[in-house]
């Protein structure tokens, strides 16, 4: 079944990130390996899977200084880090991750402030279900 959207929470180092509007998950992919020869056959290229690269994790919301997990973010710029994504079915994803640079931008007259930082994922992923 499909999970909804909303509800969903994202831990850094077990502080939760607040104010979060959007959080994304992608870039990553696997690595195929030509082991083709002269001895292949049917006159194909012949692959095996190489490396997985589970990608970055993409958060973002409104910027709140005074909260503790954008807080962490800001302070442990390229420091691995424990992250945890709760979906609002309650499964999870957690792996390490690499922390970015946490971009601030002020969204110019009469707008709110926002925040963005990208979660290098270094390891694989471990996927529970509720």
């Amino acid at each position: 079944m499909a999970s909804k959207s909303f509800g969903l929470g994202v831990t850094v180092a077990t502080n939760a990130i607040g104010d979060l509007t959007d959080a994304s998950l992608g870039g990553g992919g696997t690595d195929f390996i030509d082991i083709t020869n002269h001895g292949s056959s049917d006159d194909a290229r012949e692959f095996v899977g190489g490396l997985t690269d589970f990608g970055t994790l993409t958060v973002s919301g409104n910027f709140d200084e005074d909260d503790t997990g954008q807080g962490y973010l800001l302070d442990n710029t390229a420091a691995s880090a424990a992250i945890v994504v709760t979906f609002s079915d309650s499964s999870t994803a957690s792996f390490s991750a690499i922390i970015g640079k946490v971009d601030v931008d002020n969204g110019g007259l009469d707008d709110k402030v926002t925040f963005s930082c990208p979660l290098k994922i270094t390891g694989a992923i471990t996927w529970a279900s509720a």
